[in-house]
C-alpha cells in the first residue's frame, strides 16, 4: 500500500467518525424526545482497485440505518389525550398550514409515534411537535374533542380502535376509529422532521387499523436512544478517529521524509 493510499484511507476513516458522531449527538439529544428513534451507522469497507493477485484494505464509507422497528417503554403520564403505541404502526398526522384560529391541513400524510397530544383551542389532538392526528377508516378526518366546561377526564381506545372519551359531566363522547398506518419488516420510510416519517418510491404500501398493535390512553411511548449506548458509542467513535489522524499524521511525515531523501 503507498502513502497516498494510506492518506486516502485515513482520510475516509476520519470522515466516517465525524459521520458517526453526527448520529450518536443526535440520538443523545432526543434521549427524552416521545417517540424518537434512534438513528444508527453502518460502515462498508471499500476495496480498492489492485492488479491481480493483490487486495489491500481500502477506505470505508458509512451510512445510517433507523431503528424505527425498536419499541420504546411506554410511560405514564396522566395527561387524558396523550396516547402510546405498542406493537407496529405509526399514528397518522399532518401539519397545519392555516392559522390557530382558522386551521388548514397540509395534504402530505406523515407517520410518527410521537404520541404526546393534547387539545388546541379548536379541539383538535396536536402532538408536542404540531403535527395534528387524523382518524377515520381511510385517516381522512382530524381527531376533535370536547373544549370548554365538558372537556374530556380521560380517553379509551378498544382492541377494535374505537376512541372514545369521558367527558366532565361522566358522559361518554365517541371520537371515531382509531387508525394506525402498518408497514412491514422493511417500512423504508423517509425521515421528515420532528419525528416524523413520509412515504417515498420505495416505501411499502400500508394497512389501516390495529392488527395486533395497542394504543394505551394516558401514556407515551419514550425515545428508545439510551444515554449508556450512546456514550459508549460515543467513547469508541473518538477512539477510532484518533486512530485516523495519528495514520494521518505519520503517513504525511513519512511521505515529508520521502520527498526530503529526493530534494
Amino acid at each position: 500500500m503507498s502513502l497516498f493510499a494510506a492518506l486516502s484511507n485515513s482520510i475516509s476513516g476520519a470522515s466516517a467518525q465525524s459521520f458517526a458522531l453526527n448520529n450518536i449527538s443526535g440520538n443523545i439529544a432526543n434521549t427524552q424526545t416521545a417517540g424518537f428513534k434512534t438513528t444508527e451507522t453502518h460502515f462498508a469497507d471499500m476495496l480498492a482497485q489492485t492488479e491481480a493477485g493483490t487486495q489491500p484494505a481500502g477506505g470505508v464509507a458509512s451510512n445510517t440505518r433507523d431503528t424505527l422497528g425498536l419499541q420504546g417503554t411506554l410511560q405514564s403520564t396522566g395527561v387524558s389525550t396523550n396516547l402510546g403505541i405498542s406493537g407496529n404502526g405509526y399514528f397518522i398526522v399532518r401539519e397545519n398550514t392555516g392559522t390557530d384560529q382558522s386551521p388548514a391541513f397540509s395534504t402530505t400524510t406523515a407517520y410518527t409515534r410521537r404520541g404526546d397530544f393534547s387539545a388546541d383551542a379548536n379541539g383538535y389532538l396536536v402532538n408536542g411537535a404540531g403535527y395534528y392526528l387524523f382518524a377515520g377508516p381511510s385517516a381522512s378526518a382530524p381527531v376533535t374533542v370536547p373544549t370548554g366546561a365538558n372537556t374530556l377526564s380521560s380517553l379509551a381506545v378498544s382492541p377494535a380502535g374505537a376512541l372514545s372519551g369521558t367527558a366532565a359531566d361522566g358522559s361518554t363522547v365517541p371520537l371515531g376509529t382509531l387508525t394506525l398506518a402498518q408497514f412491514g419488516t422493511q417500512p423504508n420510510l423517509t425521515a421528515y422532521e420532528s419525528g416524523t416519517y413520509v412515504a417515498n418510491g420505495q416505501s411499502e404500501t400500508p394497512s389501516y387499523g390495529l392488527n395486533g398493535a395497542t394504543v394505551t390512553a394516558g401514556s407515551v411511548e419514550q425515545s428508545n436512544a439510551s444515554i449508556s449506548d450512546q456514550f459508549s458509542k460515543m467513547i469508541e467513535t473518538q477512539q477510532a478517529y484518533t486512530a485516523n489522524t495519528k495514520v494521518m499524521s505519520t503517513a504525511d511525515q513519512m511521505l515529508q521524509d520521502a520527498i526530503a531523501m529526493y530534494a
